[in-house]
């Protein structure tokens, strides 16, 4: 899954950085002013610069890693294939030069990002690679060119173009991992300092106690039936739960104080916690160590959904739902 879910935590970090301004503006003197000046102005270059890199992974609802996966699987056999090629479909070539820009517009930013700004820098090279590979055989797509040479021209590009998408799909993951680090930390960063029993605490502890339970929730997929996975993933839930009741008191609270009614998004987190105490229950029971069987076991493998990938794909939904609501007022 892409991170369209971190910009909770880019939010998180600005109100974090406003505060601290304030705070450093009121307890400053005339002379320390210019100063107080300088680490404001880096602060807010530092977050515009993370907002970028923000920007360009939430656009790629379709990473270039799955739109590799994609054409190896889907486009590879039908190229091998002696048969007339009838199909051709690229993905993300709307986005290839887009997102290269945006990532160059992010590094020529000064202030630095480290466990980022390399990998960004890289990305952007492989990009620039895959550029013109992608845009004339999405040309060659688009206008069926091969229902004129039976699929001749992609044959013929198809090589260059998968070691091109290798090497930005290769890319693009160390970006993310920068860009995970960078999104734990800061919302790490906003957890801690909230103050204790405030919808404010609460609030940040939704949005850490979340991406942590993601982050034991991809383990998790990758061995349903490991103890140890199971026990990492509980365990977050559980923190994330207890996040969730704080949360829906203080809401309730809020609602009494102001006599105008206010959830707080709790459908959304309840239908999270809800769906992953369920999937924990399969767990035990043993549904994803069951064999296919029947028709569903006769299936080519690329045409089965496993019920442990519709859990996942259910679960990020989810949790895309739960963290993504509070980019926005949730009152």
């Amino acid at each position: 899954m892409k991170y369209q879910t971190l910009l909770g935590a880019t939010l998180v970090a600005i109100s974090a950085l406003v505060a601290a301004c304030g705070d450093k503006a009121d307890k400053t003197s005339q002379g320390q002013a210019p100063v107080a000046a300088k680490q404001s102005s880096d602060e807010q270059q530092l977050v515009e610069k993370y907002n970028i890199y923000v920007d360009v992974s939430n656009t790629l609802s379709t990473s270039f890693q799955e739109a590799r996966e994609n054409y190896v699987e889907n486009q590879v056999p039908l190229l091998k294939a002696k048969a007339p090629l009838t199909s051709l479909r690229i993905q993300n070539d709307i986005l290839v030069d887009r997102s290269a820009k945006r990532l160059d517009a992010a590094v020529a930013i000064a202030a630095p990002l480290p466990e980022i700004d390399e990998s960004a820098k890289a990305f952007s090279a492989a990009l620039k690679v895959l550029s013109p590979l992608s845009r004339e055989l999405n040309d060659y797509a688009n206008a069926k060119g091969y229902l004129a040479d039976n699929g001749e021209k992609a044959r013929q590009l198809s090589a260059d173009y998968l070691t091109a998408l290798t090497t930005v799909a290769e890319a693009e993951a160390a970006f993310d991992k920068g860009l995970g680090a960078r999104d734990q930390a800061l919302t790490k960063e906003a957890f801690e300092k909230a103050p204790k029993d405030t919808a404010a605490y609460y609030r940040a502890g939704l949005i850490y106690h979340g991406k942590v339970n993601h982050a034991d929730a991809s383990v998790l997929f990758a061995a349903p039936n490991d103890p140890k996975a199971l026990a990492a993933f509980e365990a977050s839930l559980a923190l994330v739960a207890d996040s969730a009741a704080g949360w829906s008191k203080k809401m309730a609270e809020q609602s009494t104080q102001s006599g105008k009614s206010c959830s707080g998004g709790m459908l959304q987190i309840n239908e999270f916690i809800g769906q992953s105490r369920s999937m924990v229950k399969d767990i035990k029971d043993g549904v994803f160590a069951r064999k296919e069987t029947g028709a569903m076991a006769r299936m080519p493998a690329h045409m089965r959904s496993s019920s442990i990938v519709s859990s996942a794909n259910r679960y990020n939904q989810n949790f895309a739902n739960m963290i993504g609501q509070f980019n926005h007022p949730l009152c």
